[in-house]
């Protein structure tokens, strides 16, 4: 990954961290949502941001992460924010370092055979931001559907799950209500649901949620134990143009 390429600015840098932390204003978070569809490199900021948070939960992480704050405490708030990512980054550099001086022993005791489709689900699975871009004609819908969102972003799945079947049964082809009644499928375990969810998705075609409904696809598979059809998702993805392409073929080269 060519990291220079994804350094995000100050003002995105602050936005992403707000929105984040939920610190953002209704004004402030209809802005970024909007961005967040035209502007392909704050969505993959955003991506990058939430990976790098991820990355530093794990156990040994969190203790170099320790060992290197401490090295100094910056004096203002804003340096703290900064200070943060920074040592985020040279943590993720320090584990890559790592990974790639013991790459061949890695290579030599996980083997393919090793990775379990619940073991791949684990590794790349992780639900989407919310990305609102549906305006219907019905002003009660388009209210239920903000709602609906609310209770999703606070992974309340069974709340959010009710309110997208209510718009469902009023407008059928309401494609977000769709695609986010899949991912909260997925995050209750209901994948057979959540299959249905990304197909209807992806037959509708003229919509900004198809690469992702063809992603998500993929692991509804894995975890119906359908390997076959989830190699022959991802195999889809990784000869295409997506944004998903090169974590489709990392995925890949751990089930085949």
């Amino acid at each position: 990954m060519n990291l220079k390429k994804y350094m995000m600015s100050d003002m995105n840098f602050d936005r992403i961290e707000d929105f984040l932390d939920g610190g953002l204003s209704d004004d402030q978070l209809k802005e970024f949502e909007k961005d967040l569809l035209d502007d392909t490199d704050l969505q993959m900021e955003l991506d990058l941001h939430q990976e790098v948070d991820e990355a530093i939960m794990e156990n040994d992480i969190m203790d170099l992460r320790s060992k290197l704050e401490a090295i100094e405490i910056p004096p203002k708030e804003q340096e703290k924010r900064k200070f943060k990512y920074l040592t985020k980054w040279n943590i993720v550099a320090a584990s890559l370092a790592l990974f790639i001086g013991l790459g061949s022993l890695m290579f030599l005791v996980n083997n393919k055979s090793s990775y379990s489709n619940e073991k791949v689900y684990s590794n790349y699975y992780k639900p989407y931001a919310i990305v609102n871009n549906s305006r219907s004609a019905d002003a009660n819908i388009d209210n239920m559907l903000v709602t609906a969102l609310k209770s999703y972003e606070a992974r309340d799945y069974h709340t959010a799950l009710t309110l997208f079947k209510q718009i469902l049964d009023k407008d059928s082809t309401n494609i977000t209500s769709n695609f986010y009644s899949g991912i909260s499928n997925l995050e209750i375990n209901e994948y057979h649901k959540a299959n249905k969810n990304f197909t209807r998705v992806i037959k509708h075609k003229n919509n900004l949620f198809i690469e992702q409904s063809e992603w998500y696809l993929g692991f509804c598979y894995l975890m119906t134990n359908e390997r076959d059809k989830a190699i022959k998702q991802f195999n889809t993805i990784a000869r295409g143009n997506s944004f998903y392409k090169a974590k489709a073929q990392e995925i890949l080269s751990k089930l085949e």
